[in-house]
C-alpha cells in the first residue's frame, strides 16, 4: 500500500471520528413489502384501506386485492363470477360499515359494492360517462349520497334508491374544459360538509345534506405561484375539526376554518423546508398523536402538527433494490403502521420506532457490507465495519458510506481507553496514529515480536492493559501499553490455557478472564496466578459440548453460546443447570454472541434468526429477516454493545438493535373461519365463505368436511400458529402449528362444537373461535328407521316366540301321543305277554301260548321302531315315510300270500315332511293296511303317494278286496282314528268303496 493510500485511509478515519453532520436527521427504517413476487396481483398502488374485520383492501392499477397477511384475493375483469369487477384500473374504496359493504370505483363503467362478510361482489351500478375520456378518479360519501369525481365533473349517486341525481351548481361559471372540470379530489370534513377540488377552477365546499355551494376557495387563493390556471389536488388529511391540509401538485396547503366557514388559507405552511410549499405533493395523512406523515419531492416525512420540525425516513435497501418509501402515492394508518402504496407495490412501516436499524447498501455511492467479519462503533455513533475483503465507515448522520479499503479481511476492530482505533488483518493489528495507518510495532517496538499475530477478541482491563485473543492459535497475549510490554500466554506457560486456540475471551464480574476454545474453556483468576479448565467431560450427558464462542453473566449464572449445541447455563460452581436448545424456542443451535439485558434477559445472535431470551419466564421470542433483521445470518465474533445497543453483523451488512424497544406483542391475531367447504359423495361441494359463520349443516351424503381459517396478524404472519378441538370428542386442544386447515373424516351423526385458536409470535392466544357442526344422519341413521327396525326386531321376536311356542306345544302333543300308544299298544302287548307268559307256565300245553307271545314281542319290537322313526330328525322326508310302510306292510302281506304294490311320483321321495306328519301318515297307513287284512280279503294291497291338488301330498291305499258300504261303516272305530289322525296333521281323509269293488282310502293335505 503506497503512503499516500495509507494518508487518505488515515483522513477519512479521522473525519469518521471527529467531524459531525448538520444534514438534517435520518430515521434508519426497513419496510415490509408486498409486491408481485409475493403474490400481490399488481403494482402502482391507488389507495390502501383495512375494513372492520382487519383485511387489507388495495386498489391498483390492475384491479382490487384483499390481503389478510399471508395471501391476495383478486378482483379483476378475469375473476370468478362473485370476484369479478368490470375495469382493472380502481381508483378509488370506502367501507360502508353499517352495511358491511366496499364501495369499489373504477375507473369506468360500474361502481361495484363487495360484501366484506363472504368478499363477494353483490351488486354492480352503471356510471354515467359524460365524454369518452370521462374517467372516474375519486370519491367521498356523505349522508346517503356518494359523490364521485372524473374528468369530466362530478357526479352523485344517491345510495338509498341507486339513482344518480343532477350534481348542485357552483356561484361562479365554471368554464366547461377537460382540465376546468377534472376532480382529483374530495374530502368531507368533521361537519359532513364536501370539498370539491376541481384542477382548473379551486375548491368548492357543499352542504353534505343539502348539496348547496357553502363557500369556494379560487385558484389564486390557493397559490398558484407557477402561474399555470391549475392546481391538482392528490390528496388530504384532517388535522383536526377544523383544519385540513391538501397535497397538490404545486406543494402544501393548509386551510383552517369554523363552523361558519370563515377560511384561512396558509399556502406557505411548512417551516423549515420550504421545498414542500412548492414541490409536488403526493399522499399526505395524519397519525396521532401530533404526527403527519407526508410524501413528496422524492421522500417520506414525519412532521409535526405544526410542520415546524421533522424526519426522513431513510429505508434500508440491497444492491439490486430501489427505495419504494420515496415514492409512496397513498399512505393509511391504521394506527400502529403505516401502510404506502407505492409504484412497485406496498409497503409497511411501523408507526412505533422500530428496535431495528438495518445497513447494507448505500445506493448513492454503491458500496455495500459484503460478509461483515468485524465491528465498532465510533464516538458519535459512526460505524467501522470490518468486511472479508475491505472495510467501510458508517456515515451515522446521514448513513452514507464511505470505503476505506477494499482488499483485506478485517478479523477485529476496537478503540483502545483513548478511543485509539486498532484494526486487526491477516498481516497483523495496525492502528491509526498521526493521519496513517501503521502496523502497531512501528509505534509499540513491544509488539516487534508478535507483529504478524492476528487478533479475534479483546478486552481492557483497568485503563493500561488490554488482552487480546488470537486467531492464528498462539494462546492469548496481555498487552500493557504504558509499561510497554507484552506477555504471551499458552499451554506451556504458568498459569496455562488448556488450549491455544482461542475463540473468544471475556473478564467475569469477579476479575476472572476465560479463555474460550473449541473443546475447552480455560478459566484464569484476577491475579493471574492459577487456571482451571472447563470441558464438561464429567458431566457425562454433556461431554458433545464444543465451539465456545461467547459467554455472559446475568441472574446469578454464567450463560455459554456453544455452536451448534445452544446456550449452556451454568452456576457459581460451573456446574451445568440446563442447556438450552431450539425445541426450547431458541431460533437456532448455531449460537454466535451472547449479551445480558439488564440483568434479566439475554439477547442472542444465530445462523438463523435473533432470540431474544426472558430469564424469569423462560420463554424467547425470535426476529427474523421479515422482522427487520438485516439477515437471518450472524458471524462468529461480529456483534458489540455500544451504549445499550447491539450491534451485529453478518451475512449482507449490519443490524443496529435498541433492546428497550423489544416490546412483546400482546395482542392475538383475528381469528375468522375463512373458508368452510363440504365435498359430498355425489362429486359436489358446497362451500361457505362467511366470516361471520356460526352453525355449518353437513348433510347425509357428505365425504369430507375441510375448515380453513385465518389469523391475521401483519406484524409476523409467518409465526402464527392455530390449536383446534372437538369439545364432543376430546376437550384437550391439538397442536395444528402454522396450518390453517383442517380436514373432518368419518364423524357420526351428531352435533359437534369446533374450537379454533391462534396465537402470534409471542404466543398470546386469542379467544376460541366456535363452529357448531350439525352432522345430519344416513336414512338408516334417523331415529324414525331405528324404531322401525326395533319395532321390527320386537315383531321378529315375537313371532319367533310363538313359533317356538307352538313347536314346543306340537312336541308336547306328539310326546303326549307317543305315551299314549305306548301304554296302549306297548302297554296292552306287555300286559298279553304277560298273561299268555303265566298260562304258559300252568299249562303243559303251552306251544300255543309260546306262537302267542313270540307275535305279541315281534308286535312291540316293530310298534317300538316306528316310534323310534318318528323321533329321528334326519328321516323327515317321503322316501323314508313309504320304507317304514314297507316294513310293517310286506311281511303280513306275503304271510298272507297277499301282493303289496307301492309307487311315488317322481320329484316327491326327498320332499320332507315334519315329525307329526310322518308319524300319523304312519299310523294311518297301518290301520288302513291292518283292515285290509282282517276284513278285505284281497289279493292286491297298493300304496300310491303322488302330488295332490296345488301340488300337495297325497297318499292312497287301496285293495281289490270285498268292499263295503261306506254309510253302514262311517261310524266304525277304525275309520273314525284315521280321520282323527287325518284331522290333527291338518289333512283330509277321502273312502271310496262298496260291496264287491274293494276299498280305496286317500289322505291329502288341505
Amino acid at each position: 500500500m503506497t503512503v499516500g493510500r495509507i494518508f487518505h485511509i488515515g483522513v477519512l478515519l479521522l473525519l469518521g471520528l471527529g467531524t459531525k453532520s448538520f444534514a438534517q436527521q435520518k430515521v434508519r427504517v426497513s419496510l415490509v413489502k408486498y409486491g408481485q413476487s409475493e403474490g400481490l396481483s399488481s403494482y402502482n398502488i391507488r389507495q390502501i384501506i383495512k375494513d372492520q374485520n382487519g383485511f387489507l383492501w388495495i386498489a391498483s392499477q390492475d384491479g382490487l386485492t384483499r390481503f389478510n397477511g399471508k395471501s391476495f384475493l383478486p378482483y379483476t375483469k378475469q375473476s370468478s363470477q362473485k370476484h369479478r369487477i368490470s375495469g382493472p384500473d380502481v381508483r378509488k374504496i370506502i367501507e360502508d360499515t353499517i352495511h358491511k359493504a366496499l364501495w369499489v370505483l373504477p375507473n369506468r363503467d360500474q361502481l361495484h359494492i363487495i360484501n366484506t362478510t363472504n368478499g363477494d361482489v353483490i351488486k354492480n351500478v352503471s356510471i354515467p360517462n359524460y365524454a369518452n375520456d370521462d374517467w372516474n378518479i375519486t370519491m367521498a360519501n356523505c349522508a346517503n349520497n356518494l359523490w364521485i369525481g372524473s374528468f369530466r365533473g362530478l357526479k352523485i349517486l344517491n345510495t338509498k334508491n341507486w339513482q344518480f341525481i343532477p350534481p348542485p351548481k357552483i356561484k361562479s361559471d365554471l368554464v366547461k374544459t377537460a382540465t376546468n372540470s377534472e376532480i382529483n379530489c374530495i374530502a368531507r370534513d368533521n361537519f359532513n360538509n364536501v370539498w370539491v377540488c376541481y384542477t382548473g377552477y379551486g375548491i368548492v365546499i357543499y352542504n353534505g345534506s343539502s348539496l348547496k355551494e357553502i363557500t369556494e376557495i379560487k385558484l389564486k387563493d390557493f397559490g398558484d405561484h407557477l402561474g399555470r390556471n391549475t392546481i391538482r389536488v392528490n390528496d388530504f388529511t384532517l388535522v383536526n375539526d377544523n383544519e385540513i391540509l391538501f397535497a397538490t401538485d404545486q406543494g402544501l396547503r393548509r386551510v383552517y376554518f369554523d363552523k361558519f366557514y370563515s377560511l384561512t388559507i396558509e399556502n406557505n405552511p411548512v417551516k423549515n423546508l420550504n421545498i414542500l410549499n412548492n414541490s409536488p405533493i403526493d399522499a399526505i395523512k395524519t397519525i396521532r398523536p401530533d404526527k403527519i406523515v407526508i410524501s413528496g419531492n422524492g421522500h417520506l416525512y414525519q412532521f409535526n402538527f405544526a410542520l415546524s420540525s421533522y424526519v426522513i425516513y431513510d429505508e434500508s435497501i440491497g444492491e439490486a433494490e430501489s427505495k419504494w418509501i420515496n415514492y409512496a402515492q397513498s399512505i393509511y394508518t391504521d394506527g400502529d403502521k403505516i401502510w404506502l402504496g407505492c409504484q412497485q407495490g406496498i409497503g409497511m412501516l411501523r408507526n412505533s420506532t422500530s428496535p431495528f436499524a438495518k445497513y447494507y447498501y448505500d445506493e448513492k455511492t454503491g458500496y455495500k457490507l459484503e460478509h461483515m467479519r468485524s465491528i465498532c462503533v465510533l464516538p458519535g455513533e459512526d460505524i467501522l465495519a470490518g468486511l472479508s475483503s475491505g472495510l467501510i465507515l458508517i456515515n451515522h448522520s446521514d448513513n452514507s458510506f464511505t470505503t476505506l479499503d477494499k482488499a483485506h479481511l478485517y478479523h477485529h476492530i476496537f478503540l483502545d481507553n483513548n478511543n485509539l482505533a486498532f484494526l486487526s488483518r491477516d498481516q497483523g493489528l495496525y492502528i491509526l496514529k498521526n493521519k496513517a495507518l501503521k502496523s502497531i510495532e512501528s509505534i509499540y517496538p513491544e509488539f516487534k515480536k508478535y507483529k504478524t499475530y492476528t487478533i479475534n477478541s479483546h478486552v481492557i482491563v483497568g485503563d493500561s492493559a488490554v488482552i487480546m485473543g488470537t486467531e492464528n492459535d498462539e494462546g492469548i497475549l496481555i498487552w500493557n501499553y504504558k509499561r510497554h510490554y507484552v506477555r504471551k500466554f499458552d499451554t506451556s506457560s504458568s498459569p496455562c490455557l488448556a488450549s491455544n486456540t482461542v475463540n473468544n475471551i471475556y473478564r467475569d464480574k469477579g476479575g476472572n478472564l476465560w479463555v474460550l476454545s473449541d473443546k475447552v474453556i480455560t478459566v484464569i483468576n484476577s491475579s493471574f496466578t492459577v487456571s482451571r479448565s472447563l470441558d464438561f467431560v464429567s458431566e457425562k450427558k454433556h461431554r458433545k459440548l464444543d465451539l465456545f464462542f461467547d459467554i455472559c453473566e446475568s441472574g446469578g449464572y454464567y450463560w455459554i453460546a456453544s455452536y451448534g449445541n445452544g446456550i449452556i447455563q451454568i452456576d457459581n460452581k460451573w456446574k451445568i443447570r440446563k442447556l438450552i436448545r431450539q425445541k426450547d424456542g431458541l431460533c437456532n443451535e448455531g449460537v454466535y454472541n451472547i449479551f445480558n439485558i439488564k440483568d434479566s434477559s439475554l439477547l442472542i445472535t444465530s445462523n438463523n434468526g435473533l432470540s431474544f431470551y426472558n430469564i424469569k419466564k423462560q420463554n424467547f421470542k425470535n426476529y427474523y429477516i421479515e422482522s427487520g433483521l438485516q439477515s437471518n445470518s450472524f458471524e462468529e465474533v461480529t456483534s458489540t454493545i455500544y451504549h445499550s445497543k447491539i450491534y451485529a453483523g453478518g451475512i449482507n451488512g449490519l443490524t443496529v438493535i435498541d433492546p428497550s424497544k423489544l416490546v412483546v406483542n400482546k395482542r392475538p391475531p383475528i381469528l375468522y373461519y375463512e373458508t368452510v367447504e363440504v365435498k359430498l359423495n355425489n362429486g359436489q361441494n358446497s362451500v361457505n365463505t362467511s366470516l361471520d359463520i356460526k352453525t355449518l349443516p353437513i348433510p347425509s351424503n357428505w365425504l369430507q368436511t375441510s375448515i380453513s381459517f385465518i389469523g391475521i396478524n401483519f406484524d409476523n404472519p409467518k409465526r402464527v400458529t392455530y390449536k383446534y378441538r372437538i369439545k364432543e370428542i376430546d376437550t384437550n386442544w391439538i397442536n395444528n402449528n402454522h396450518r390453517e386447515l383442517i380436514n373432518i373424516i368419518g364423524l357420526p351423526p351428531n352435533t359437534y362444537t369446533i374450537e379454533v385458536k391462534t396465537a402470534n409470535e409471542d404466543g398470546y392466544w386469542s379467544y376460541p373461535k366456535t363452529l357448531i357442526v350439525k352432522v345430519e344422519p344416513k336414512w338408516f341413521e334417523t331415529w324414525l328407521f331405528k324404531l322401525g327396525m326395533i319395532i321390527l326386531g320386537v315383531i321378529i321376536v315375537s313371532a319367533f316366540y310363538q313359533y317356538r311356542i307352538k313347536q314346543i306345544k306340537i312336541q308336547q302333543r306328539i310326546r303326549r301321543d307317543i305315551a299314549n300308544d305306548l301304554h296302549d299298544d306297548l302297554g296292552g302287548s306287555l300286559n298279553s305277554i304277560k298273561i299268555f307268559t303265566h298260562l304258559a307256565l300252568e299249562k303243559k300245553q303251552n306251544a300255543s301260548y309260546l306262537n302267542e307271545i313270540e307275535k305279541l314281542i315281534t308286535s312291540t319290537a316293530v310298534g317300538l321302531r316306528d316310534m323310534l322313526w318318528v323321533l329321528e330328525d334326519s328321516q323327515d322326508d317321503i322316501n323314508e315315510l313309504l320304507d317304514r310302510i314297507k316294513k310293517f306292510a310286506t311281511p303280513i302281506a306275503h304271510a298272507n300270500q297277499i301282493n303289496f304294490e307301492h309307487q311315488i311320483e317322481q320329484g316327491l321321495g326327498s320332499q320332507s315332511i315334519s315329525k307329526t306328519e310322518k308319524r300319523n301318515l304312519l299310523l294311518i297307513a297301518k290301520e288302513a293296511i291292518n283292515n285290509c287284512f282282517k276284513y278285505a280279503e284281497c289279493r292286491t294291497i297298493t300304496i300310491i303317494i303322488k302330488p295332490g291338488s296345488n301340488n300337495k301330498i297325497s297318499l292312497s291305499i287301496s285293495d281289490d278286496g270285498a268292499g263295503f258300504n261306506i254309510a253302514d261303516k262311517s261310524k266304525g272305530y277304525g275309520l273314525n282314528n284315521m280321520k282323527y289322525r287325518a284331522e290333527q296333521i291338518n289333512y283330509l281323509i277321502h273312502y271310496n268303496s262298496s260291496p264287491g269293488n274293494g276299498t280305496t282310502i286317500t289322505v291329502e293335505k288341505k
